[in-house]
C-alpha cells in the first residue's frame, strides 16, 4: 500500500486543491495568467470564476473573494493585470466555513513572499 498519499492526488483533478499540499506545507508560486472561465460547481451547475495559472508544474487555482482580497493586500494593487509575473505564498487553512460546513481550503497569504 502507498504510504500517506491523499486519495485526491490519484484522481488528477483539473484545479489546485488542498490534496496537493503535504502537512504544514506552503507553496510559493509565480502568476502566469488569469482567466475568467466557466467552472462546474458542486450542485451540477456552472458559474463564471477567475482562474489563476502559475509558472511551472502547478495546477491552476480557482479564486474566491477571500483569496482575491488577500492577493490585493499582498501585491498592493487591486488590478489583476498587475498581478501577472508576481509571486504569492499559498497554504492550507484547515478551518474554512464553506457550504454549511468546516472544510480545509487553499488560501493566499496576505503578504508577498521574498
Amino acid at each position: 500500500m502507498v504510504a500517506h498519499v491523499h486519495w485526491k492526488k490519484t484522481t488528477n483533478p483539473d484545479y489546485l486543491g488542498t490534496y496537493a499540499f503535504d502537512r504544514d506545507q506552503e507553496m510559493i508560486v509565480k502568476i502566469k495568467d488569469l482567466r475568467q472561465e466557466k467552472i462546474q460547481n458542486p450542485n451540477g451547475g456552472s458559474e463564471e470564476k477567475i482562474v489563476m495559472y502559475f509558472d511551472g508544474d502547478v495546477k491552476p487555482l480557482i479564486l474566491n473573494t477571500t483569496n482575491m482580497k488577500n492577493i490585493e493586500k499582498a501585491l498592493k494593487t487591486p488590478y489583476m493585470d498587475e498581478w501577472v509575473d508576481r509571486k504569492l505564498q499559498l497554504y492550507v487553512d484547515p478551518a474554512v466555513s464553506a457550504f454549511g460546513q468546516i472544510v480545509a481550503a487553499v488560501r493566499v497569504r496576505d503578504f508577498e513572499p521574498k
